[in-house]
């Protein structure tokens, strides 16, 4: 996909982007990882389509790129070198991540088989049709991915799955060992429905809310919804009506695959089968992530309530509804109960503090029956290795 359009900024390292917030410039990085998120709303049949890539250069190893383009995100490809150009450095929190737009787009310069093709990688850069400084940090860059042994393997995720070195993301603790799956990428090869436990960090949650329109598809990602669309209104989209035992929504705005087929006609936790009608956490997938994949689990409101430390969906609604109260009425009062509220916004920010959360021991139900966006995996307990404090569900 060639550029139409001049560059908008400078071409820079990976290591200077944090100097760049809000600037357009043009990067040249080796692709890890693409990772489609892609959902279907279907009140109008749109579709929400977000592809998640995790790049390095030889100043940073790992920086995230999202693109909303369907038909740019579906030319990336892991193992390949791109130069990216007019994309914008943007940050929430204290992460930052370039993020294509209307006017970006990509070329490719070096696929995995250039790497052994008999013309030679050095041959290759000086006939690559880019100006003198783009081509000097393409030299760099294939010298960083020979001397970390990746430019050979076709790919980072082919690289481990070969069996030749494995990697992860923290340190490997003595209680990891007994582990059931060392990795995802592990987690993936099951061919049997069965329960596994495993290591990972919180990327995002994503919330499929099918009411919306297209333009509004940042809501459905909460980690960017907190830090840039801010949280007005997320207590009322992720929390819903339902059955507080079984976690299934009773809310006539049920739409979406994932709640569709979260609803029983009987709770199947209830002792007399009857759904416990009150305030739950409407189903959502939370991606987590290692340093090999990025995979949904499916949550519902027990295991929610886990992952927002006990807090349960009743208790932040409540605290919300009286907050919001509180400022229509402009009232000063000082309330003697605790705002769970606040406590949850605080909660799941923390979840998202991306590059320096620990990970989490998730324990999970697999459904090989079941995609990956529609609860192959279903989350079940975890537990907080930096606190050794055990949940389950």
């Amino acid at each position: 996909m060639a550029a139409a359009i001049g560059w908008y900024g400078p071409l820079i390292d990976l290591c200077k982007a944090s100097s760049h917030v809000g600037d357009y410039v043009q990067l040249l990085v080796f692709v890890h990882k693409a990772t489609p998120i892609q959902y279907k709303i279907a009140r109008n049949g749109g579709e929400v389509v977000r592809m998640d890539i995790l790049v390095g250069d030889e100043t940073r190893s790992y920086f995230p790129v999202t693109i909303w383009q369907k038909q740019m995100g579906s030319e990336v490809l892991a193992g390949h070198v791109y130069l990216l150009q007019n994309v914008k450095i943007t940050s929430f929190g204290d992460a930052v991540e370039a993020r294509a737009i209307h006017c970006s787009s990509l070329q490719c310069l070096i696929r995995p088989n250039d790497f052994v093709a008999s013309k030679g990688i050095d041959e290759m850069i000086r006939e690559c049709r880019v100006g003198i400084p783009t081509r000097e940090k393409l030299q760099k860059l294939v010298g960083w991915l020979q001397r970390a042994r990746l430019a050979h393997c076709g790919s980072l995720l082919n690289y481990f799955e070969h069996g030749r070195q494995v990697k992860v993301n923290w340190k490997v603790h003595e209680e990891i060992r007994s582990q059931d799956c060392f990795s995802l990428s592990e987690l993936c090869q099951f061919e049997n429905s069965c329960k596994a436990t495993f290591h990972a960090s919180v990327g995002e949650i994503f919330l499929p809310i099918t009411w919306i329109n297209e333009n509004e598809a940042e809501r459905m990602f909460i980690s960017r919804r907190l830090h840039i669309l801010g949280e007005n209104s997320l207590a009322d989209d992720l929390i819903t009506t339902g059955c507080q035992q079984c976690g299934a929504p009773l809310n006539a705005r049920v739409g979406s695959t994932v709640e569709q087929n979260a609803v029983p006609l009987y709770c199947e936790r209830s002792p007399d089968r009857f759904h416990v009608v009150g305030s739950i956490y409407r189903p959502f997938l939370l991606y987590v992530w290692d340093d090999l994949k990025y995979l949904p689990i499916f949550v519902t409101n027990k295991a929610a309530e886990l992952l927002f430390g006990n807090i349960s969906a009743e208790k932040v609604y409540s605290s919300y509804k009286s907050q919001r109260q509180k400022q229509l009425c402009c009232q000063n009062r000082v309330d003697e109960n605790p705002n769970f509220y606040m406590i949850w916004l605080i909660l799941l920010r923390m979840l998202f503090q991306h590059g320096k959360n620990s990970p989490l021991k998730f324990k999970v139900t697999v459904d090989t029956n079941r995609d990956w966006e529609n609860g192959r995996l279903e989350m079940v307990s975890l537990s907080f290795p930096a606190f050794r404090r055990n949940s389950s569900a």
